[in-house]
């Protein structure tokens, strides 16, 4: 499986939504990004972090990382986003001695990413599927369909045939489609009720 390592870049408001921002991380030369929305108590987090406030240092993260350490040196984990599954990043958290996966919150794993300095990987495909151009400053972010929540989908969906957008009802329509086609096709599920 070829990857690419990703780096945060930084934090980006998304205009009209209530405390959501979108994470960018960009691969490393800084060509691509791979853009993620995150709640408002995540975005704190984050910029606490990057704005190296002392009282990180005695936050739970930074503390438990420190325990970790005594047992896992930090040097042997690693994390690899490696899939997408119903709007959700299917990401991974492992130690490369005994390859023991757990996972985890793809905004969680940046903090993680941010605390620790643990290596961001994601598969090279999807990075491509995923990413768009990046440039420095720029004032647009594009976020993927397939990343969103199916009820934040669907809220899109009924904002673009409010404002007659239907090239994206059409593609938003096509994407709820995707999702329903998949969950049908699961044994097991019932998707009656």
């Amino acid at each position: 499986m070829a990857r690419q390592r990703l780096k945060y870049k930084g934090l980006a408001d998304i205009v009209g939504s209530e405390g959501m921002c979108v994470i960018m991380l960009t691969d490393e030369p800084e060509t691509r990004c791979l853009n993620i929305i995150c709640d408002k108590t995540m975005s704190h987090q984050l910029q606490m972090r990057t704005g190296h406030l002392d009282i990180c240092n005695c936050l739970l993260p930074e503390v438990l990382m420190k325990f970790l350490g005594d047992y896992v040196p930090v040097k042997k984990l690693e994390i690899n986003i490696q899939n997408i599954l119903d709007g959700q990043y299917l990401v991974g958290l492992m130690n490369t001695d005994n390859y023991a996966i757990h996972r985890i919150r793809l905004s969680d794993a940046v903090l993680l990413h941010l605390i620790a300095d643990v290596p961001l990987y994601i598969d090279e495909q999807l990075m491509k599927m995923q990413s768009s151009p990046y440039t420095e400053n720029q004032t647009k972010l594009s976020i993927p369909l397939n990343t969103l929540e199916t009820e934040k989908l669907k809220e899109e969906l009924q904002r673009a045939i409010e404002d007659e957008d239907y090239r994206l009802a059409s593609n938003i329509k096509e994407e709820l489609n995707k999702r329903e086609s998949f969950f049908l096709n699961i044994p097991g599920i019932d998707q009656t009720s």
